[in-house]
């Protein structure tokens, strides 16, 4: 069988060259399971040992006797699946990890462990295997994925070198016409179903709907009620629809309280829950004081659209906050694939100037602006020319992600990008 490559598999394999764990987590569906059975093992070239704490037998046999169970393991890669499952894993494995770098002549085993949610993993590991891990989420199928692209996304290369290569407006403009209504047409499937590997793989649209629909159910009969923390499941469901109909929005706890009568610690504690389960993410401000950047609110997205659609029913959403979602999931799958992972920040002044996205990190920042639009115009980029005049030094370009077909430097040294080629999208240029 075929898979589609992941962006990640290349960073996966570099970390393990140096750390004895790799955490890879993600939610429910990812192929997180494919990647560490399949993809990984074949890129490395190493046979493994897999073993999978959803099956209750083998909780118990590790509750009893894990560091010998461990040790006896002769594979030099040993994946370990939905470990959050068996806290007590982590103090054992943590020894074993450190045996190995006193045991001269031995070949260091490298353990990879996975898990469908956040929500007890990644506190054990901070506790437990700090300094021993490296962390990598897998999100669902990025727009560069489905396409089987394998070249670097433009994106990276604007990011690299702050300004926009001539190398990829040549590039661009060197595309045959049919690559670019088969990339478009990629594109707008995957603004229209998401990026859920299991989604891909059915054909007819009834059926995508239909598994939506039982992986929202599935989310929420495992990953939130095997917590425990959800005493009225009915109110999480309502406030996770209501959540959801406000994505690209900044968050407001009390309105949506209010709007659901609970409590704003309880609904600030579902927000929690479905963002430590990868079901939205909330994306905080970006000011030069950076402690600032946690004290006002952050805007939450809801970052896969066919899921979206799936909590949301019959409520609806403007297009422009659906398009910014989705602009916003490939963001954060693109960033992780970098060699330097940036930061990630919207900006708004008291004075109500906005830029929907800022890419940051050591100095460096990419104003970003996004328009679901067919067409980019010189007033878009208003907001981009004010920041870039107010912080030249370390502003040096802009960019417009939007949804039309043209390439244009629409103000100077601000470039509207079709939103297909940006994200990396495999075209033919011959």
């Amino acid at each position: 069988m075929n898979y589609m490559g992941r962006s990640i598999a290349g960073l996966a394999a570099a970390r393990l060259k140096t750390e004895k764990v790799l955490a890879l987590t993600g939610a429910r569906q990812t192929g997180k399971t494919t990647f560490c059975q399949r993809i990984l093992p074949e890129l490395l070239g190493r046979p493994f040992t897999y073993i999978s704490f959803d099956d209750p037998d083998e909780r118990l046999r590790f509750r009893d006797s894990a560091v010998a169970i461990l040790e006896a393991i002769r594979t030099p890669l040993v994946v370990l699946d939905e470990v959050q499952k068996i806290p007590s894993l982590f103090d054992p494995l943590k020894l074993v990890a450190d045996r190995q770098e006193r045991s001269f002549g031995q070949t260091e085993k490298r353990f990879i462990l996975t898990g469908s949610s956040q929500l007890l993993l990644m506190g054990r590991i901070r506790e437990s295997l700090a300094g021993r891990a490296a962390l990598l989420n897998l999100y669902p199928f990025s727009l560069s994925e489905v396409s089987g692209s394998r070249e670097a996304s433009p994106l990276s290369t604007i990011w690299r070198q702050g300004r926009l290569d001539k190398d990829v407006v040549s590039r661009f403009h060197a595309l045959p016409a049919d690559s670019v209504r088969t990339a478009m047409r990629l594109r707008d499937e995957h603004q229209q179903w998401g990026g859920y590997p299991p989604v891909w793989q059915r054909p007819e649209g009834i059926d995508k709907t239909n598994w939506l629909k039982d992986y929202r159910r599935t989310y929420i009969e495992r990953d939130i009620l095997d917590v425990g923390q959800v005493s009225d499941i009915e109110s999480f469901i309502l406030a996770q629809k209501l959540l959801c109909a406000r994505t690209g929005q900044i968050l407001s706890l009390s309105e949506v309280a209010r709007d659901v009568s609970l409590s704003v610690n309880t609904v600030k504690r579902y927000v929690n829950l479905l963002v430590m389960s990868f079901q939205c993410h909330l994306l905080q401000p970006y000011y030069e004081n950076a402690g600032k950047r946690f004290i006002k609110s952050p805007k939450i997205y809801f970052p896969d659209p066919g899921l979206s659609r799936s909590i949301l029913g019959d409520m609806s959403v403007g297009t422009g906050a659906l398009y910014e979602s989705w602009v916003f999931s490939e963001l954060i799958k693109w960033r992780q694939t970098e060699p330097v992972e940036p930061g990630l920040f919207f900006y708004r002044t008291s004075a109500g100037m906005e830029i929907d996205f800022l890419i940051a990190e050591a100095g460096k920042i990419l104003p970003v602006e996004v328009k679901a639009s067919n067409k980019a115009a010189h007033a878009d980029a208003v907001n981009i020319e004010r920041f870039m005049d107010e912080h030249r030094t370390h502003a040096p370009a802009g960019l417009i992600i939007y949804h039309g077909r043209e390439l244009v430097e629409v103000r100077k040294n601000i470039w509207a990008v079709p939103d297909w080629y940006l994200f990396g999208a495999a075209l033919d240029t011959r």
